[in-house]
């Protein structure tokens, strides 16, 4: 079984293998651990448990073996039955750790305000959020001085949706009604989309729901609740598949990339606002690179699409600790 003291002896492997060298490691240990005895506690209490507490089987795995072994599983999503074998357990085990440990540590890490649905009524530019949520103000109180938001859209193969039979027992007939919905023409595959917003120090402070490839990403801005929780006369970075989003939200500064007239030729001028848009853009997409160096967000998605959101939540949470830890302007 992997043991975490003596791969801790080792400190570039063990940040080659879950994302954290040991000391950052350590320290996310012992704020997760008052999170999971709360959270067991509260489990415990449950209204209808039979069993006393203290009675039952105990834990095989402590909080910091419980951790790394999440770390291992977001940093190179390994399948359940190798997990398994790792920390000789059964995969059933593993999932439940798992799954149980992902909402605390999300708790745990400087996470991104993360939007659980993707908003289908109509904005508009005077819309105010309705609930107020820490993660965002938490930023903007801290770095007050922040004026500048860069977003961008990044996709992750899915399967291909199936049609449910129905009833049980019986087969599905025809194709989903959702099938084109996640067709993305751009990869060639069904894919799932993320809008990611940073500041321009590398902060991941909004993470979107998780959308159809096929969806523009004029449309998730749009439906993913940022513009109206931003301050007025902030500036917004993107590139051209957000032209025409200044008409949406007029309070703020929108800098798009200047297109090519059909048929014509884009003037030095043009060329050159291009060049020190892409230097201030290319933020976004050092970020995303980041967060795909995690294989939970990179390779063939296999989970269930609802808990999509938690674990881009989780690796975005950890690409902040390690931007809040290493980088000078934060310290």
């Amino acid at each position: 079984m992997l043991q975490v003291v003596r791969l801790m002896q080792r400190p570039r492997s063990f940040e080659s293998l879950c994302g954290l060298n040991p000391t950052e490691f350590t320290l996310l240990a012992e704020h997760l651990e008052p999170l999971w005895t709360r959270a067991h506690r509260t489990s415990l209490l449950r209204e209808g448990r039979k069993r006393r507490i203290g009675a039952g089987r105990q834990f095989k795995l402590d909080v910091p073996h419980r951790l790394l072994l999440t770390l291992i599983y977001l940093r190179h999503y390994l399948p359940m039955h190798l997990l398994g074998v790792l920390f000789e357990m059964d995969a059933a085990n593993v999932c439940r750790n798992i799954h149980a440990l992902l909402p605390l540590l999300e708790q745990a890490l400087p996470a991104p305000l993360r939007a659980r649905t993707l908003n289908s009524r109509k904005v508009t530019p005077d819309d105010a959020p309705r609930r107020r949520l820490r993660t965002l103000e938490d930023v903007l109180a801290a770095f007050p001085e922040i004026a500048d938001i860069i977003v961008d859209g990044t996709e992750q193969p899915r399967g291909q949706p199936k049609k449910k039979g129905s009833g049980p027992g019986k087969k599905a007939v025809g194709r989903p009604k959702d099938q084109k919905k996640f067709f993305s023409v751009k990869k060639g595959t069904h894919t799932l989309k993320t809008q990611v917003a940073v500041t321009p120090d590398g902060l991941v402070v909004h993470l979107s729901a998780p959308a159809g490839g096929r969806t523009h990403d004029m449309k998730v801005l749009k439906q993913s609740r940022l513009l109206p929780r931003l301050p007025r006369g902030s500036r917004v970075w993107g590139d051209r598949g957000y032209t025409g989003v200044d008409k949406l939200c007029p309070q703020h500064e929108v800098i798009v990339p200047r297109m090519r007239p059909k048929g014509g030729m884009l003037s030095p001028e043009d060329r050159e606002l291009n060049h020190q848009i892409a230097k201030v853009r290319i933020t976004v997409e050092n970020v995303v690179c980041k967060l795909k160096k995690f294989r939970i967000c990179r390779e063939f998605y296999r989970n269930d699409t609802r808990r999509h959101g938690l674990f881009w939540g989780c690796v975005a949470g950890l690409v902040n600790l390690r931007t809040v830890n290493r980088a000078p302007q934060f310290a």
